[in-house]
């Protein structure tokens, strides 16, 4: 089933164009990953999705309804996005951080303190409860903001349709942290969540994703499964450089490798 619909949309900034005629429908239960060189328009797409951007032309339709109709507080029991960029200063703990989460909801403080520590769980990060958010390193901090987004959505008692906007949430991990940051998304979109993201490194994304998009000056370029799009005519077209595309040995996933890697 489409929980979101993406018709034909392009985006201007100060004149310059962002995106060209966009067209994205995603289903309940699926991880779309948005793969690109930078300034591809891959986060434009998520910050307009998001209601940050206002687009030029086309619509954004969110469980059956155009999403600009949708009141912010209302909306954001729905869907949860995370940027690339969140700064906090101030001296919370990683569980009020995450807690931050639960405020488009009332739900009461026994439902959201099980809500964030199960939430904190699924990343990892439960022994952070108690620490200050400033005093972690950037990629614990990434953790916390993760959990805080996927806390915002949690319960389908709250919100039957939930989408899930990522933008580069594997930014500052180490790699046994991004994979599992990546099987938590994964595991939360099993559960009726509909997840849309932007990864730079098109072998995690190929592991993980669902359908792959693949954007190019503003334009999309290529859609379909990971064996689809990830092949090395696509991506030398698109990077503009040269690659090799193997088949893991035992998920049989692709692997994008550099030209010298072999």
């Amino acid at each position: 089933m489409n929980i979101l619909y993406v018709d034909d949309l392009s985006v201007s900034i100060a004149g310059r164009k962002l995106l060209s005629n966009i067209n994205l429908a995603v289903n309940v239960g699926e991880v779309v990953c948005i793969i690109g060189p930078n300034g591809a328009g891959k986060t434009t797409l998520l910050r307009t999705i998001s209601q940050d951007l206002t687009p030029d032309n086309g619509s954004i339709i969110f469980n059956h309804r155009l999403l600009f109709e949708m009141p912010p507080q209302v909306r954001a029991r729905h869907i949860a996005v995370l940027t690339q960029h969140n700064p906090l200063g101030f001296a919370f703990t990683g569980l009020e951080v995450v807690a931050l989460g639960r405020t488009p909801h009332s739900t009461g403080v026994a439902i959201d303190t099980e809500i964030c520590h199960a939430a904190m769980a699924a990343l990892d990060v439960t022994h952070l409860t108690e620490r200050l958010y400033p005093s972690l390193s950037g990629g614990e901090q990434q953790r916390i903001q993760l959990a805080r987004v996927l806390a915002q959505i949690w319960r389908a008692d709250d919100a039957q349709a939930r989408l899930l906007l990522l933008d580069e949430p594997v930014t500052s991990l180490d790699i046994g942290h991004q994979y599992q940051l990546m099987q938590a998304v994964r595991a939360f979109a099993k559960s009726g969540v509909a997840v849309v993201m932007t990864v730079h490194d098109m072998t995690l994304a190929g592991a993980f994703a669902d359908r792959l998009i693949a954007l190019k000056q503003g334009a999309c370029i290529a859609e379909g499964d990971p064996q689809q799009v990830l092949t090395e005519a696509l991506i030398n077209d698109v990077f503009a450089t040269k690659v090799t595309v193997i088949n893991h040995p035992q998920t049989g996933k692709p692997v994008v490798l550099g030209a010298n890697t072999l």
